[in-house]
């Protein structure tokens, strides 16, 4: 091998040398780039995002909110009545059972009229008595008069006599009188209904023999209730007759009932010192029944264009009062000032909030301030307004 063949094959040795060397320092600068993009990622993923549904969400708008007292109570006819027996007796018939709908004036149930009757005929009879004697009285005095004016007979003998025909005449009336009452419980004796309603109870039946006093019907007028709830005393200021009042009942669902405050009691309950009012429901479809529990709120009233959010976005910590706000992507505390709620639930704000805030609606838990916030699910901007 001559020389210039060894200094050939010396310089590739070299040139394959340099190269291997320039391979090993690219996949070592490669790999630090690769490890370098990694810790970049991992970085990245290590930033806390918190993830929102749109229904989580809520934005702050100007609405019409009516402050309200929550009031319970059960409903009650305005009109009811119990119709009893005005004289003792027979009951020989009852013409109504419960859940029938009577007018006013409608025959209910007959008392055997035999007994009223022979008082009617005992008390003609002392009437007749009384009249008879009567006249042989005035016949008398008529008498002792003419004597009395010849001298015939003394003044007090005269006197006498006339006290006899007074006693007479007072007799008479006496005995008029209790005609009149007797007459009258032959009008007794019949039953009816004094004013149109529906029979809630039957609570004699024909055959039995009823006592005066005896309770037969009981009569409901359902086309006007009322309903009776207690105020506590610190509210009892704000309500006032002629207020108005929604309301649901149990079995109709979130139908609502409108009535008003008609009457204010002027005196606090002992123990609890609440006051009762009582509302009237105008009830002429007969949908209500006496007796079902309702549950409703009082309007004391009205802020137009008030900054309003639902109750469940306010949170109190520490004596704070503060709603999570979305803003510029993150989540931030924001102090807030608000009023009483309304039937729906929601609250005013009187400071700290502005129109076109977004903020979370609903307890999601303990949020951390200046997190990423992001909204996933479809985005409705119409759900986050409601």
């Amino acid at each position: 091998m001559n020389i210039f063949q060894r200094s050939t094959r010396r310089s590739m040795f070299m040139i394959a040398v340099v190269v291997f060397v320039l391979l090993a320092v690219s996949a070592v600068a490669l790999r630090g780039q690769q490890n370098a993009v990694d810790v970049a990622a991992s970085a990245k993923s290590a930033v806390p995002v918190a993830e929102f549904l749109q229904e989580d969400l809520y934005i702050v708008e100007p609405r019409n909110l009516d402050r309200v007292l929550p009031l319970t109570g059960s409903l009650m006819p305005l009109n009811e009545a119990t119709v009893k027996a005005k004289v003792a007796g027979e009951l020989v018939a009852v013409t109504v059972r419960e859940g029938e709908s009577v007018k006013q004036g409608q025959l209910l149930a007959r008392i055997d009229p035999t007994e009223v009757q022979a008082r009617v005929a005992a008390r003609e009879a002392d009437v007749a008595a009384a009249k008879a004697q009567l006249i042989w009285a005035e016949k008398n005095r008529n008498q002792q008069k003419a004597l009395l004016d010849k001298s015939f007979i003394s003044q007090s003998a005269f006197d006498n006599i006339q006290s006899n025909f007074d006693v007479a005449v007072a007799k008479l009336h006496a005995a008029d009188a209790e005609l009149v009452v007797a007459r009258k419980s032959q009008g007794d004796a019949v039953l009816v209904a004094p004013f149109s309603g529906i029979v809630s109870a039957r609570l004699a039946q024909p055959g039995e023999r009823v006592a005066l006093d005896a309770k037969v019907v009981s009569i409901v007028d359902l086309s006007r209730l009322q309903l009776e709830a207690s105020v506590p005393p610190s509210a009892i200021g704000q309500v006032r007759v002629g207020q108005t009042m929604n309301f649901r009942v149990e079995g109709f669902g979130e139908r609502e009932f409108a009535g008003r405050i008609e009457r204010i009691n002027p005196s606090a309950t002992a123990g609890s010192r609440s006051i009762s009012v009582y509302a009237v429901i105008d009830n002429r479809e007969g949908l209500l029944r006496g007796g079902m529990f309702a549950q409703g709120a009082l309007t004391l009233s009205r802020v137009d264009n008030a900054l309003a959010v639902p109750a469940s976005a306010v949170r109190e910590e520490i004596g704070q009062t503060f709603v999570y706000a979305i803003e510029d992507g993150l989540i931030k505390r924001k102090n807030v000032k608000v009023g009483a709620p309304d039937a729906a639930g929601r609250v005013q704000v009187l400071d700290g909030l502005v129109g076109g805030d977004r903020i979370v609606r609903v307890n999601l838990g303990s949020l951390r301030e200046g997190v990423a916030a992001r909204l996933s699910g479809p985005q409705s901007s119409e759900a986050a307004k409601k």
